[in-house]
């Protein structure tokens, strides 16, 4: 009865703390151990198969993720039209709205069954990952007018994060016995290009006169930008080795173990501890609130319909001027990863069926972003292993996951998905997918062609843990 209530309580957890989730998860995959892959959410997983390889474009990945609003809290249909309305996204908007892409795509991996308790796994993986967040406070400035400045200065803080590297993965997991299994995954990374956010603030008033008054202080670090941007010689085919410099270590650790009778299996994983020292290119581009601030008296009308194209052109000059980002050379500087924890439970119901619960999370930066789902496993024969999720992430409750691989030997066809299904139910009740892809918060896809050998039939039984 205790296993069932930790289940219970993973599940109550999740339910109460995923509507703050802005993160980039997957789900769906961390239960469907027909794929290899699903070892990247938990190092102690063990495939079903004694050898497989991917080479490139064996497993492609692709997320996107808004934790404010969607495609339809902003257009409205008119007619035959469809228009955008600021004032109806500004009332969906949260305090702080995330919004990100990432992508993923396997170069090469390899796993091996060493014996009946090891399996070894190799992989070097290009990755990616691209953040945006936009403050409400500063948007309803731009949707509202001035009129919200009035006895109420508004602070906010934009910012933004970008990365893409290299991964090369040494990774092993070991049966320990009977119940016990752990996983450990070393990574060497290559930082291709980032540019993240130290420090942003944006503050905007307005006095009794009506004269506004901005102020901005920020500094964005960056490696690889400046010379893909602004230098003529460089290019990229011929220069790749100076991305060589951007190094970087990163861990994972896994361990499941089984309970009443195997049919119970809890696992638990940390993924992504580590960081990346950025040595390429390293640029900070900067505003100084000493500088970067500027009072707004309004505009001479008389000046405007006189004709002085000048006189707009010198405010537009003043502002640009005050507003110009410093650019400046820098040293070296390391930047964590997006370090994640999974906890798991799965529940073996038959041979072929299993019922899961999944609590994860995302720490990074100082945000802690959870998320929560529970999925049904079913296999049918050695051929077709299938998933059905449902995923609470992402302050998005109406994400219903599929995943299918068709393992038909010793070619191995994958599809995984956390929100898909949601898809084919809109084409088959309004005849178009516009409905899921306008209230999308969330969205990914995992899909790929794996070489499989050695189904394992049945793990060897080993001795039980001595008391």
């Amino acid at each position: 009865m205790k296993h069932l209530v930790f289940v219970g309580f993973i599940i109550l957890t999740g339910a109460c703390l995923c509507e703050q989730a802005f993160a980039q998860h997957e789900a769906t995959l961390y239960f469907m151990n027909s794929i290899p892959q699903a070892g990247y959410l938990n190092p102690a997983t063990q495939p079903k198969y004694s050898f497989s390889i991917g080479l490139p474009g064996s497993s492609v990945f692709a997320q996107y993720n808004n934790n404010g609003f969607t495609y339809n809290d902003f257009a409205v249909k008119q007619g035959d039209s469809v228009i955008g309305d600021l004032n109806k996204l500004q009332r969906a908007m949260k305090k702080k709205n995330y919004v990100g892409t990432s992508a993923q795509a396997d170069l090469f991996r390899v796993n091996l069954k060493v014996n009946a308790r090891l399996f070894v796994s190799w992989n070097i993986t290009a990755k990616s990952y691209n953040r945006v967040m936009v403050p409400k406070e500063l948007s309803a400035v731009f949707i509202d007018g001035t009129s919200v400045l009035e006895n109420n200065p508004v602070s906010g803080s934009p910012q933004v994060e970008s990365v893409s590297y290299i991964e090369s993965a040494w990774g092993a997991s070991y049966t320990v016995n009977r119940k016990l299994t752990v996983g450990a995954r070393f990574k060497l990374l290559k930082g291709m290009v980032n540019a993240t956010t130290i420090r942003s603030n944006m503050d905007l008033s307005m006095d009794d006169n009506y004269h506004i008054t901005a102020i901005a202080d920020a500094e964005l670090r960056t490696s690889g930008v400046h010379q893909l941007d602004e230098d003529d010689n460089f290019e990229m085919k011929d220069d790749w080795e100076v991305y060589k410099s951007n190094t970087g270590f990163a861990f994972d650790l896994g361990a499941t173990y089984k309970l009443m009778d195997d049919k119970l299996t809890l696992g638990l994983s940390l993924i992504d501890i580590g960081s990346i020292t950025w040595k390429n290119d390293t640029y900070s581009y900067t505003l100084d609130p000493a500088t970067a601030n500027i009072t707004f008296k309004g505009v001479d009308l008389e000046k405007v319909l006189n004709g002085q194209e000048d006189y707009l052109e010198s405010i537009g000059d003043s502002i640009e001027a005050n507003f110009k980002f410093v650019k400046t050379p820098i040293q070296k500087y390391r930047l964590p990863l997006p370090g994640k924890m999974y906890l798991s439970a799965s529940y073996a119901w038959r041979e072929t069926v299993s019922f899961n619960a999944l609590l994860f999370a995302e720490k990074f930066r100082g945000r802690f972003s959870p998320g929560f789902s529970v999925s049904m496993q079913k296999d049918f024969g050695r051929i077709i292993s299938t998933s059905l999720s449902y995923t609470l992430t992402n302050a998005s409750f109406n994400n219903i996951g599929a995943g299918i691989s068709l393992n038909l030997a010793p070619i191995q066809l994958y599809v995984v998905s956390d929100n898909i299904l949601r898809a084919p139910i809109s084409l088959l009740t309004d005849g178009n997918v516009n409905s899921y892809v306008n209230n999308a918060k969330f969205v990914n896809v995992r899909a790929g062609l794996n070489f499989v050998f050695g189904r394992i039939k049945k793990q060897e039984r080993l001795p039980s843990p001595s008391l």
